[in-house]
């Protein structure tokens, strides 16, 4: 395989990258602008159903007038109108979407980027469902159940999250059983809050789950995992766990144009090693070589791996000119035929937060 060259970074590469983390530093838009929520779920919808609204409400929560600079959709499929005029301290405006539903039957998730006054980073609003060409019942929507409550399923990936940042997205639920269910959360972790709406689902009935994860809580670096048990009228259901993942990165969103050309910069002597052919059950070992050529010092805050059996010996930082040494051990036991391990670390370079190294090869009975 070809050794990835790195690029030094810029200003614009540095947008793109702030604009994957955006969704998760919403809030409350710095102290300028709150949205009604930041996610609509349309849930079952069929085919011929037609076009389908929803609108957005902001209001300004800032001490300046405001104005909605613009709004793009990810898709010519989500039309967005918003209010145009400039919104006064403490008055309201909207965003109203109109998803037209002509694509045929699909999971649909779309984003609005909106561009507001007075904040360097856009905001990012979504709608999604599910576009059915048939009708169906309700537990075949929902074919998941934990307890009596049922799920479409029960994992939730907040995707990328800026150090520092929150995030939050829903979960549609129903009660496919024949009594209401009050649900509520149980020894959540730090930083994690899940509200139900309703608290109270009547039988026949659907609703949602708002899952929010806040990194201000404590510092977590690379992929999180969490489980959240139920509590479903007051008792806890303990054999099985809503699960939900993240991945926590460096947040970078503060930089100055003059701290982004001094940033660390890593470049992988070769980013993807070849181990040849091996039997199960052999541990393979390569070491790669990781140089620093930027001005700061390197930090690798964690590492994680595709794949189970994988020791990493590395150093916490790298000093600007310094070359260090990055030790990858990797079990094959219960593998067999093509493998490649992929080992991500987490840094503090704003043009590469993110750094995989690839080790694969062929294991053979």
């Amino acid at each position: 395989m070809r050794t990835i060259k790195l690029i030094r970074p810029a200003v614009l590469s540095l947008l793109f990258m702030l604009l994957a983390f955006t969704a998760g530093a919403q809030g409350a838009g710095n102290g300028i602008i709150e949205f009604n929520k930041l996610v609509h779920d349309f849930g079952d919808i069929s085919l011929s159903s037609g076009k389908h609204s929803y609108t957005f409400t902001f209001k300004n929560t800032g001490k300046q007038p405001l104005v909605i600079q613009t709004v793009i959709s990810s898709c010519g499929c989500t039309t967005p109108v918003w209010t145009r005029n400039p919104v006064k301290p403490g008055e309201s405006g909207k965003i109203d979407v109109t998803f037209l539903n002509d694509q045929g039957p699909y999971p649909f998730d779309k984003s609005l980027t909106v561009y507001v006054s007075g904040l360097n980073r856009p905001l990012i609003l979504r709608i999604k469902g599910v576009v059915h060409e048939k009708p169906k019942s309700l537990s075949q929507l929902f074919p998941k159940k934990i307890g009596n409550l049922s799920f479409r399923n029960n994992l939730l990936d907040l995707g990328q999250i800026a150090q520092g940042d929150s995030k939050s997205d829903i979960i549609a639920v129903a009660n496919t059983s024949s009594n209401s269910l009050k649900i509520e959360f149980e020894g959540l972790p730090a930083g994690l809050t899940i509200s139900a709406s309703p608290q109270i689902i009547s039988p026949g009935k659907k609703g949602e789950l708002k899952i929010t994860l806040n990194t201000r809580a404590h510092k977590q670096w690379g992929t999180v995992k969490y489980n959240a048990y139920l509590v479903l009228n007051g008792k806890k259901v303990s054999s099985e766990a809503i699960n939900i993942q993240a991945r926590i990165l460096e947040n970078f969103s503060n930089l100055t144009k003059e701290e982004i050309d001094q940033a660390p910069l890593p470049m992988a002597n070769n980013s993807a090693v070849n181990f040849g052919s091996v039997k199960a059950g052999t541990e393979v070992s390569r070491t790669f070589e990781l140089k620093n050529l930027g001005r700061k010092v390197l930090q690798l805050y964690k590492y994680d791996s595709n794949l189970d059996g994988v020791t990493v010996k590395h150093p916490a930082a790298i000093n600007p000119g310094a070359t260090a040494k990055i030790e990858i051990k990797a079990k094959t036991e219960g593998h067999t035929g093509d493998i490649i391990f992929q080992i991500t670390f987490i840094t503090n370079s704003p043009s590469r937060p993110v750094i995989n190294l690839l080790l694969s090869g062929n294991v053979t009975r």
